[in-house]
């Protein structure tokens, strides 16, 4: 195993990643606990609120490819300083900001360094981890998502009530700086240590190789498949603190409460996915099954009242936590080469960051144009169905 050649192991260089990748996620999802309150101090429709989550994601669509040349290029270290670089120098702009443009740019850059974070981590770790046991490492790291929004809904309205909205944005700046930090220090040497090196040139690799993982059938479907998870899912967390307030008529701090709820559940929820996809050898049924229950459960979030709300969102929260480590998994091994797991990853980046766009859109459009909350929720149900039906088609292990 690779991690043998070197005096720091796996497991530990998982936890730096995982360190790393949370920043991330953290900045991504401090707008929904208080989007209410950016949406009355810069003036804002709920179309145009919706720009701050789905601008996050435009970048990482747009960059997705180039992300996947950077890191065959100038390998994992690199690759994740400049990440976190990008995320601390976003997040720095956006809390100095006073208008909506300069805030949407700074989005726009945040969402440059989760790009490249998202396509780095996964091919950190297939490369560290043999496949017997890379369902687990990847399950462990794919609880950056939930646990970076658990961490930002259940603190930021504390933070918020003291020093507004800045006062999350400066949370998130601090956090990116000090895990940047670790990542420099701890990262250093592993490139040059007996481990396999995932900085390859395009024209090394090259050619012949990378131009297969784009016409690879089954990686696009698995893409597909992510692109249905995060426009349901993306979408349902970053509009239910608002629905909760303002049709619920729960508090800003309790509506932010429930949704932090099922994101914990959903950091519960991934490592155990990855326990048991190498159990049953299986990445395919631990991503259709729960798509299927997801198609299920979105439209009935909108008729549940009082406490039940909790229980729904918690099932909910448990049952999407099995996806991401599924496709993670799945779309470094259907490409069939470790190496070439950062572009693979660039590929699944492109489902994973359309669907980030166009869900927290499409359902402010809808909230908005049609006035129909009802509306909204159903319409995550054919959207996880097309997901269920791509992840059945794609010839997966």
């Amino acid at each position: 195993m690779p991690g043998h050649e070197n005096p720091r192991s796996p497991w530990f260089i998982l936890w730096i990643v995982l360190l790393a990748s949370v920043a991330a996620s953290l900045n991504q999802f401090k707008v929904p606990p208080v989007l209410p309150l950016l949406m009355d101090a810069f003036q804002l429709r709920a179309a145009e609120a919706g720009l701050l989550m789905s601008i996050f994601a435009f970048t990482g669509l747009l960059l997705a490819i180039p992300a996947g040349f950077i890191f065959q290029r100038w390998g994992y270290r690199k690759t994740g300083l400049i990440a976190s670089a990008s995320i601390i120098g976003g997040a720095t702009i956006g809390a100095l900001t006073r208008n909506f443009e300069t805030l949407l740019i700074s989005r726009f850059i945040e969402g440059a360094g989760m790009s490249l974070m998202s396509v780095v981590a996964p091919a950190i770790i297939a490369i560290w981890f043999t496949p017997e046991i890379r369902g687990r490492a990847m399950g462990v790291w794919a609880v950056w998502v939930p646990l970076g929004s658990t961490v930002m809904f259940m603190i930021a309205p504390l933070l918020a009530r003291q020093w507004s909205w800045q006062g999350v944005w400066w949370f998130g700046t601090l956090y990116a700086l000090s895990v940047g930090i670790l990542y420099f220090l701890f990262m250093k040497g592993t490139e040059q240590s007996g481990i396999p090196r995932p900085a390859v040139s395009p024209h090394g690799l090259a050619g012949r190789d990378l131009a297969g993982v784009f016409r690879n059938r089954d990686l696009w479907l698995v893409s597909l498949l992510f692109c249905c998870f995060n426009f349901t899912f993306i979408g349902f967390v970053t509009w239910v603190p608002t629905f909760l307030h303002e049709i619920r008529g729960r508090s800003l701090a309790n509506a932010s409460l429930v949704v932090s709820l099922v994101t914990l559940v959903t950091m519960l929820s991934t490592p155990l996915a990855g326990w048991i996809s190498d159990r049953i050898g299986s990445r395919k049924w631990i991503c259709v099954i729960p798509m299927v229950l997801l198609m299920l459960l979105y439209p009935i979030f909108f008729y549940v009242r009082g406490e039940g709300i909790i229980g729904l969102g918690i099932a909910l929260g448990f049952i999407a936590g099995f996806v991401p480590t599924g496709v993670f998994s799945a779309g470094i091994e259907v490409v069939g080469d470790e190496r070439l797991g950062g572009m693979a990853m660039a590929i699944i980046q492109i489902g994973q960051n359309a669907g980030m766009l166009l869900g927290p859109l499409v359902l402010g459009w809808m909230i908005e144009s049609g006035g129909s909350w009802a509306i909204a929720f159903w319409a995550l149900a054919p959207v996880s169905a097309l997901g269920a039906a791509a992840s059945g088609l794609a010839r997966v292990r």
